[in-house]
């Protein structure tokens, strides 16, 4: 049985971020440790992969500038010489649509970058190339968006060509958010919200992100209780698919037990908290923590992995 080889796809126009993305991904990401990863670019801009970094993070950089040769039968030579464990590939967003991988390698994401500050006039005159780069995109990144006002007509221009992306919006600084406060799941202008657990990872994600927002707030959830710490202190979470099935991860917060309810590991909770931002012994610093104001013991259910 031939194993299947995985593929991560960035793309975008030049000077839009790629390279330092993928450079991010391979130093940062635990899974990419003690295996080696070949990265097909073609195209290079400003930011070079050089030596040191290749040799630092066991990555081999192949570049395929002309599009004649970007097939792939090529692909497939690169593999046959590198037998890597998993290939990125930085694509021009110029070339054909209609360039394709091995059929014993599967794209496991593609993530498209948008430069926001050029996208308004671009995207007036290139709706074409832009329909082609985005339309199998699983997350769209808009980045540079400090000082734009237009993100919410962005993202209305985006959902026409692919309804089912996640889109993004990255200052300059790094910060990100998953979503403007008018597409969120549920009603942040509410004082009690209730979400079904499948909204969990972005509730998480929003809350780490930008947990100012969601104090003095009654959030209420079905979730699971994956450690308990001592009377007053439990931890709760979903495991969460980011990308694949290769990339699960645990997606968790600290909860201080200011109700009368006892709980063991494994329980399956209804969860009625605050979100607050205090010192953890756990960890010893300040970070998010949720404070149970109610929580209710439910039938055991199965712990079924969600996805962002």
């Amino acid at each position: 049985m031939v194993k299947e080889v995985p593929v991560y796809v960035i793309n975008g126009f030049i000077e839009s971020g790629k390279t330092t993305l993928i450079k991010e991904i391979i130093e940062n990401n635990e899974n990419f440790r003690g295996n080696s990863t070949v990265v097909i670019t073609t195209e290079l801009g400003e930011i070079e992969y050089d030596e040191k970094w290749q040799n630092d993070n066991e990555t081999i950089v192949e570049v395929i500038e002309d599009e004649s040769d970007f097939t792939a039968d090529k692909i497939k030579a690169i593999d046959k010489h590198y037998l890597a464990d998993r290939y990125v590939i930085e694509l021009n967003s110029f070339f054909d649509e209609k360039w394709n991988i091995p059929d014993y390698m599967a794209i496991y994401q593609q993530i498209t970058l948008i430069d926001a500050t050029k996208f308004k006039v671009m995207f007036q005159n290139m709706k074409k190339i832009f329909s082609s780069m985005l339309k199998y995109s699983d997350l769209v990144i808009f980045n540079r968006c400090n000082g734009i006002t237009d993100l919410a007509n962005f993202r209305r221009q985006i959902r026409a060509i692919n309804q089912k992306a996640q889109i993004a919006f990255e200052n300059m600084d790094g910060s990100l958010t998953a979503m403007l406060d008018e597409d969120l799941p549920y009603d942040l202008s509410k004082s009690e919200i209730l979400f079904e657990e499948d909204v969990y990872p972005i509730w998480y994600t929003e809350v780490f992100d930008k947990y100012e927002k969601y104090f003095n707030k009654t959030f209420k959830f079905k979730t699971f209780v994956k450690s308990v710490i001592n009377d007053k202190a439990f931890v709760i979470g979903r495991d969460v698919m980011v990308c694949c099935q290769q990339d699960i991860q645990f997606l968790g917060y600290e909860v201080i037990n200011d109700s009368h309810v006892k709980v063991k590991e494994g329980d399956t909770i209804y969860l009625e908290c605050e979100v607050k931002f205090e010192h953890s012994n756990i960890v010893d610093e300040d970070v998010v923590m949720l404070h149970a104001k109610n929580v209710t013991i439910l039938k055991p259910e199965e712990n079924k992995v969600l996805s962002l």
